[in-house]
């Protein structure tokens, strides 16, 4: 298992992403904040000011979640993006309301996987542009000592060498403290499934850590 200390010190806050779109202002009902289920409930019977305290609430996770996966800012504010809008256009398919959290997430992933698809298409046809790139050094608390940041820098590596699934998993549980369960649920396979992920992942970066340590 990878350091608390490295973990930590990709706690920098990445921005506040932007609205969808202008909503009216929220009313004196709305000043109380309501759970996730009555939120859906209420975007469900057309109230858009549900749809922006959805967004705001659960933007900048998504937005964190995605930068650190696909390493782009561009692609991760597009997956942001697409994510919402996915998620409100889908949203009466949405079993258990109180668990949008999960599943924008889900959603997320999905969208992830697909960049990750068409960046290895483009990779074959020389067409790929990595001029975008985000380490996770870069993504580093401003406090994180320098040994810190050198860890990161051993772990993008080992990282690189993952297969996407594994990736996501591995990151999912060590890097956004999701529970397994969560991290099931985001991946939209079995518990079973997600622990042989991130447990095959464990492996390639402690071998890698150890060799770059010693």
């Amino acid at each position: 298992m990878v350091e608390r200390s490295l973990v930590s010190a990709l706690s920098r806050p990445l921005g506040q992403p932007q609205p969808l779109a202008p909503v009216r202002a929220a009313s004196r009902r709305d000043a109380a904040p309501l759970d996730d289920g009555a939120l859906v409930g209420r975007v469900l019977a057309g109230d858009r000011a549900g749809e922006e305290a959805l967004y705001r609430r659960h933007a900048p996770s998504v937005l964190r979640l995605a930068t650190r996966l696909l390493r782009s800012n561009e692609d991760a504010s597009d997956v942001l993006q697409d994510a919402f809008v996915s998620a409100f256009e889908d949203l009466g398919s949405l079993r258990e309301p109180e668990a949008f959290r999960a599943w924008v997430h889900r959603i997320a992933v999905r969208l992830v996987h697909r960049r990750f698809r068409r960046r290895r298409l483009l990779g074959l046809l020389g067409l790929d542009r990595k001029n975008d790139q985000v380490s996770l050094e870069s993504l580093a608390d401003e406090s994180a000592s320098q040994e810190a940041r050198v860890e990161l820098r051993w772990l993008d590596a080992a990282l690189a060498r993952l297969d996407d699934k594994d990736r996501i998993a591995w990151m999912l549980r060590h890097v956004e403290g999701q529970a397994l369960d969560e991290v099931a649920a985001i991946c939209d396979c079995s518990l079973a499934t997600a622990k042989r992920r991130i447990a095959a992942a464990d492996l390639v970066v402690r071998r890698h850590l150890d060799g770059a340590a010693s």
